[in-house]
């Protein structure tokens, strides 16, 4: 019996061993929260109050599994496969968010797969709300939330700087940059790279102490949209991105100023010179955790195009792993500027009614729990 049970344990040993060579994590999120919108203000039209119990109404939840392999000499394989979950509605998953395999050594990592946006990351860094919350203000911009058939480089630290380069054959148009009316069309059958979208990302990042700085330069090229023939409405597509924040411990302060500029190759459409910039902050006070973002955002070659937002939340903390959360956010439109509120930071705000945006007023209250 001793012997049986001695060959047991010896067993169980052998099995971790071969585990442990290839080291699995599961990961999560589970976030269900009420949401309020209504209001209108500028080019959103009257909006009726709307009460919704959603998920991922402060970050979406999702479930993810990510691991590594030593591979010896210093090199390790790396994978990540993250689904968002839709924990109201019988969906399932509800498609992949980040997955990538690639290899990391000690001259940086190179992943390839579905990957977040360079820049979308940097907005949410910087904004006490990241790209959730309805007080987030990366809904008020275009954005590359993740990037289809991507492939990126992000190098090593040297003395806190870090560079990040990357490319994507194909973004797709599941994003906010509207890409279907961007390129003319939709891609066709047989027809190369006709109708795709190019992106190419180059961002520095630099971290010493409390302070924290990144720039991003990114260009995305269109091509002709090959359902139908006709040419891109934009040749290409400029944007460029400044973040900065300091935390002193007690309190964070973070600033963001982004441009954004379209080379239209038709008349009929005007050149897109789009500014945008916030300021954010947060506070730990006990198990309570404080947080504001305030920003305005213009295409400065269109009237009456200005958009302002405030954004107002607190957090609670339950466990290190779960907490409560409310906010409150408000949007002022110029009589030109149609933004609305949504609480998933990857969609440019629209008239209210259209899209997943609704309102310019609105509270939200809900629960998270990671692991």
């Amino acid at each position: 019996m001793q012997k049986k049970i001695i060959a047991l344990a010896l067993a169980g040993l052998a099995s971790s061993a071969v585990f442990a060579q290839t080291n699995v994590t599961i990961y999560g999120r589970a976030d269900m929260g009420y949401v309020y919108r209504g209001g209108e203000d500028g080019g959103v039209r009257k909006a009726d109050g709307r009460s919704e119990i959603a998920s991922g109404v402060g970050s979406g939840s999702r479930i993810g599994f990510k691991g590594t392999e030593d591979l010896g000499n210093g090199l390790k394989a790396i994978f990540q496969a993250e689904f968002a979950v839709n924990m109201d509605e019988n969906s399932g998953f509800a498609g992949t968010r980040n997955a990538y395999v690639g290899l990391n050594s000690n001259w940086g990592t190179v992943v390839a797969g579905r990957l977040d946006g360079v820049r979308y990351g940097v907005y949410g860094k910087y904004d006490a709300f990241a790209n959730g919350y309805l007080g987030n203000f990366t809904q008020m911009t275009s954005q590359v939330d993740r990037a289809n058939s991507a492939i990126a480089y992000i190098s090593p630290s040297f003395a806190g700087l870090t560079a990040t380069l990357a490319y994507s054959s194909h973004i797709g148009n599941s994003n906010g940059l509207s890409l279907a009316a961007q390129e003319g069309g939709n891609q066709a059958a047989g027809t190369g790279n006709d109708g795709d979208a190019q992106l190419a990302t180059a961002m520095l990042n630099y971290k010493i102490g409390g302070f924290d700085v990144s720039g991003d330069y990114e260009r995305v090229t269109f091509r002709k949209g090959a359902a139908s023939g006709a040419a891109a409405v934009h040749d290409d597509l400029y944007v460029a991105t400044l973040g900065a924040s300091y935390d002193f411990g007690v309190a964070k302060i973070a600033a963001l100023y982004d441009k954004l500029v379209t080379s239209p190759n038709t008349s009929a459409v005007n050149e897109q010179d789009i500014q945008s910039w916030f300021v954010s902050g947060s506070a730990p006070i006990g198990k309570f955790m404080l947080k504001a973002t305030y920003g305005q955002t213009k295409d400065k070659n269109l009237d009456e195009n200005k958009s302002s937002k405030l954004g107002l939340g607190v957090d609670y903390n339950l466990s290190k792993r779960t907490k409560l959360y409310t906010g409150y956010a408000q949007i002022w439109n110029d009589d030109g500027a149609d933004r609305g509120l949504n609480f998933r930071g990857n969609a440019y705000g629209v008239a209210s009614g259209t899209g997943t945006s609704y309102g310019t007023q609105g509270f939200e209250l809900g629960m998270a729990h990671t692991f």
